[in-house]
């Protein structure tokens, strides 16, 4: 088979130099891909015709026309055939793939961004017409009302097409999916080649109940090209207008910049041509570089922790401006994986947050002098001092006590005995639950400190339970009179205060 393969195309190679120059490209790539049964050599001719229908109707030329020059060979015809059919479904593959980018594009646009739009029909299991959205009366040109209710093949497909259509629907019929590629026909008679991509429908029983399918006209390739310019013009207004920056990079260890948005201007200072290669010659300026030291290892650790785990990543992070001032930026992206899982790319978008930044480390301070505020109130009143009378004061104690609050009753009692010059204070214990190892210390502490100052400590409100606890601890309170109610606490803090003024000033 390949060597008559090579026969063949060693017979069209002969004839190449008597046909007409437009003509010779394609046979010449005709024989090459014969010889090497590789129908590409076909399509690098080809690919640049515009159409897929003009790429269809080269192709089927280059049959005829290189089947009527070896008509003297008639198995030539089939290996001819043969190749050119395999180059067609290449083109089709290509154009597959060309639409299949498309689509991955148009998911990426914002809501007010619509995919491209595709004519919808619903056929029963009789191939009746059930439904027919509008975009289907802008492709075929019949309206709902005239569509509903005909045949789809005899309503859509022509008699060049109808073969191929009806083993289509047959596979659709028998519950299997398939899409379809062919010729159509318009309401005014014009033929178009459409792309049909159709679905079982099922009832609820499992029988089979219909189709929906899904097409586009890819006849009119000026059409398709100005759809994908608008799309292209709004989705640059989009990202125009963006309060941030919207970017493409790679997925290399300078994060190398295929596209930025204008934005770029107003987050960093820099235009965003300084950061997008030129020319062959690397970027000026490397977003990276821009995030401070401190920050930049954290940044790309969450990065790439984010790609590994194929998910989205943000990050907060500071830039050193254009102008010398450092802004705080917010960073939200994914990676842009192959069929393999491969990242080929990183894109999203970032935004400056400095000023929220900066409001919530304003916030954060005023919160903590609020609770600095607080705590001090809550200390006032946890540990009052009371004047008695000059020279006596009291601190009623009320609560339970714990290491903070015993560290506040001393340094209080001190500054009282300073500030006041008080001579005796009386500590009420009235108020206090429970008195345990830790309350008996504080009080015993208390007590020796004030004492230092040359003050006398009266311990009040020792109730029996309380007496009973004191004398259980061990402790020695010897040194500290006790007394039990406040009231006398300060009976007896004013009769020793009337005794120590001279005998002229007491009262009688």
């Amino acid at each position: 088979m390949i060597a008559a393969h090579l026969a063949i195309a060693d017979a069209l190679r002969a004839w190449c130099p008597n046909v007409p120059s437009p003509d010779r490209p394609l046979l010449v790539a005709l024989a090459d891909a014969l010889s090497t049964n590789d129908p590409s050599h076909l399509l690098a001719v080809i690919r640049n015709e515009g159409s897929i229908a003009a790429g269809f109707q080269r192709l089927d030329a280059t049959r005829r026309q290189a089947t009527k020059l070896l008509s003297d060979q008639p198995a030539a015809a089939g290996p001819i055939a043969d190749i050119i059919a395999a180059a067609q479904q290449m083109l089709i593959a290509e154009e597959e793939a060309l639409l299949r980018r498309e689509h991955m594009l148009n998911q990426r646009l914002e809501q007010s961004f619509l995919t491209s739009p595709l004519a919808t029909l619903e056929a029963n299991e009789y191939g009746i017409i059930m439904r027919w959205n509008p975009a289907a009366e802008r492709i075929f040109g019949w309206s709902a009302a005239e569509a509903i209710g005909k045949n789809v093949v005899e309503l859509l497909v022509p008699n060049i097409a109808r073969e191929h259509v009806e083993s289509i629907v047959h596979a659709l019929l028998s519950g299997q999916a398939a899409n379809s590629r062919n010729e159509n026909i318009t309401k005014d008679g014009r033929m178009i080649i459409c792309q049909w991509y159709n679905a079982v429908l099922h009832h609820p029983d499992g029988r089979v109940a219909g189709w929906l399918s899904q097409t586009e006209d890819i006849t009119d390739q000026i059409r398709a090209e100005e759809a994908l310019r608008e799309s292209q013009r709004r989705l640059d207004s989009l990202i125009r207008n963006l309060p941030g920056i919207a970017y493409r990079v790679r997925n290399d260890a300078k994060w190398t910049a295929e596209f930025m948005s204008e934005g770029t201007l107003d987050i960093t200072g820099y235009p965003a041509s300084d950061f997008l290669p030129s020319e062959g010659q690397m970027p000026r300026l490397s977003f990276g570089d821009l995030i401070l030291p401190e920050d930049a290892e954290a940044v790309r650790e969450s990065v790439h922790t984010a790609l590994a785990q194929h998910r989205q990543f943000e990050v907060t992070y500071r830039i050193r401006h254009a102008d010398g001032s450092i802004r705080w930026l917010w960073e939200r992206g994914a990676g842009v994986f192959d069929d393999d899982g491969n990242v080929i790319a990183i894109e999203g978008f970032i935004t400056d947050v400095t000023a929220e930044r900066q409001s919530a480390e304003e916030r954060q301070a005023l919160n903590e002098r609020i609770i600095a505020a607080q705590q001090a109130a809550l200390r006032e009143l946890s540990t009052p001092i009371v004047p008695i009378s000059q020279g006596v004061i009291a601190m009623p104690l009320i609560g339970s006590i714990d290491s903070l609050r015993a560290q506040q009753i001393i340094e209080t009692l001190l500054e009282g005995v300073n500030t006041t010059g008080a001579h005796i204070v009386i500590l009420d214990v009235t108020g206090v639950p429970v008195v345990d190892t830790q309350v008996a210390n504080t009080l015993l502490r208390s007590a020796q400190a004030v004492r230092l100052l040359g003050a006398e400590v009266l311990l009040t409100g020792i109730r029996p339970e309380v007496a009973q606890t004191i004398v259980g601890l061990g402790l020695d309170l010897s040194h500290i009179r006790t007394m039990a109610s406040l009231q006398d606490g300060i009976v007896y803090a004013l009769g020793r205060q009337e005794k120590a003024r001279p005998r002229s000033q007491r009262i009688v």
